[in-house]
């Protein structure tokens, strides 16, 4: 299955992309956005998300215009103004192209007459059922980004292997994206297994309880980093503030705080900042991805066959393998088994090990 459900146009000259949420899925739609625009480098691309994470694309020289879909255009009426305005600005009054990375009931909704040809992409909804209610695992992982893709098989993509991206104001204006793949990515040095002098970014956020490892475990973490000649910063928006303040008081180090950001760029910038990423599966997990940031990454009721591993970046996932993961394919504010072993079991010691593979 391709996703592609028409005959499609083979240079479209105006493309909407849909991808409404949440924020880690928007920012893994960006290497589409990319790959689209140097497939048709002279074509208008658009993108409709949600006003909350439109600003994954506020600096994002492919993205001519970000439109953001607030709450009341849910609403019938305000749903067709919002549409008028948005095709009112579209050569001939649709989109040639529309791209469909949710795949849901509002997306359904948005993309409906937007466009002369729609595609949409595969959500490999009975292969996740599979894992998460009978512990049947694919033999091959496809990873969303590559399933994103899929949507347009019939076009004939630019591909590459890059990761995602987030752009700052600045790159922006240069027209240059500065995250350097070559200085973070597999080269020819091995890891020096020394820390003195890194600056080690932990992120203990994520929106769901079960990709949450402790507050406590980070502290420790913390410590031993300090301890071994690393400076700590912490990273986070402003709903990662009380598990941050939990990791600085557990760790009983000084610890640099970048936690508390209100926007993105922010955020972007307090991860160039850092030579290694360590957090949950999380937002903060695919920026680091999108800035080429190394990541350590500590998957709880996440396994690595859902296809949202870190991509285009070099990385080190953490896990304590259990019968019981995947409990969830987007993760759960309690853990059904009531002993939350997944991520009880992992230890700030098995952490530290990853961290000097990878640096």
């Amino acid at each position: 299955m391709n996703g592609t459900n028409t005959n499609p146009d083979p240079a479209p000259e105006s493309i909407l992309v849909i991808r409404l949420s949440s924020l880690g899925d928007v920012i893994l739609a960006t290497p589409v956005i990319r790959q689209l625009q140097r497939t048709y480098p002279d074509a208008i691309i658009d993108v409709a998300v949600r006003e909350q994470y439109g600003m994954v694309y506020t600096s994002n020289p492919r993205v001519r215009r970000v439109w953001n879909v607030a709450p009341s255009v849910t609403a019938d009426s305000d749903m067709d103004n919002w549409k008028l305005a948005m095709l009112d600005t579209v050569p001939g009054g649709r989109y040639d192209l529309v791209v469909d990375l949710q795949n849901n009931v509002a997306s359904t909704a948005v993309r409906h007459g937007l466009g002369m040809h729609t595609v949409k992409y595969p959500k490999f909804r009975m292969q996740k059922l599979a894992m998460v209610w009978l512990k049947k695992f694919p033999s091959a992982t496809t990873h969303v980004i590559d399933r994103y893709r899929m949507a347009l098989a019939n076009y004939p993509l630019a591909l590459d292997t890059d990761g995602p991206e987030l752009w700052l104001p600045e790159e922006r204006a240069s027209g240059v994206y500065k995250p350097d793949p070559s200085r973070r990515m597999h080269g020819e040095q091995p890891a020096t297994g020394t820390l003195e002098g890194l600056q080690i970014g932990i992120s203990p956020g994520a929106r769901h309880f079960t990709k949450r490892w402790p507050a406590e475990s980070y502290g420790q973490l913390c410590a031993q980093l300090v301890r071994m000649g690393a400076r700590v910063m912490l990273v986070g928006g402003t709903a990662d503030t009380d598990a941050c303040n939990r990791v600085a008081n557990v760790a009983g180090v000084p610890v640099q705080r970048a936690d508390g950001a209100t926007t993105l760029d922010a955020t972007v910038r307090a991860l160039d900042a850092c030579d290694v990423l360590v957090g949950n599966d999380s937002a903060v997990m695919h920026m680091a991805a999108a800035r080429r940031i190394p990541t350590i990454a500590i998957f709880g009721s996440s396994v690595r066959e859902l296809g949202f591993t870190p991509y285009g970046v070099r990385y080190h996932i953490v896990e304590y393998n259990i019968r019981c993961r995947p409990c969830s394919h987007i993760g759960r504010q309690r853990c059904p088994q009531k002993h939350f072993k997944c991520m009880l079991m992992t230890t700030p010691n098995q952490v530290m090990q990853a961290i000097l593979k990878l640096v």
